[in-house]
């Protein structure tokens, strides 16, 4: 039988599970999200920056890791977990478009 207690601790405990379902949301997204994003940008820097190839990469390279530093932090100080999704898939749809246009083969 289920006491009044189980049934008092269940709802109580909902709180909690929706706040761990965000944290773990936020990780996803920071892990994989964040690699997403600095990966595209990366390839889309190497294509637009105005250098030689080797040093437009390496340039492209480097900032990557503050990118994917920004989208971290990013993903744990938006006001939702949903709007850090939102906006991280947004950021990665601009170096995507750009791929896209300038016709980038992998």
């Amino acid at each position: 039988m289920l006491s009044l207690t189980r049934i008092a601790s269940a709802w109580t405990d909902a709180p909690r599970l929706r706040q761990r379902l965000a944290i773990a949301s936020r990780t996803i997204l920071a892990i994989f999200g964040g690699y997403a994003f600095a990966a595209l940008a990366t390839a889309s820097l190497a294509l637009a920056l105005p250098l030689t190839r080797p040093q437009a990469v390496l340039a492209a390279t480097l900032s990557s890791f503050a990118l994917y530093c920004a989208l971290v932090i990013w993903a744990f100080a938006a006001a939702s977990a949903t709007r850090a999704w939102l906006v991280t898939g947004a950021l990665c749809c601009l170096p995507a478009a750009h791929l896209l246009l300038t016709g980038a083969r992998p």
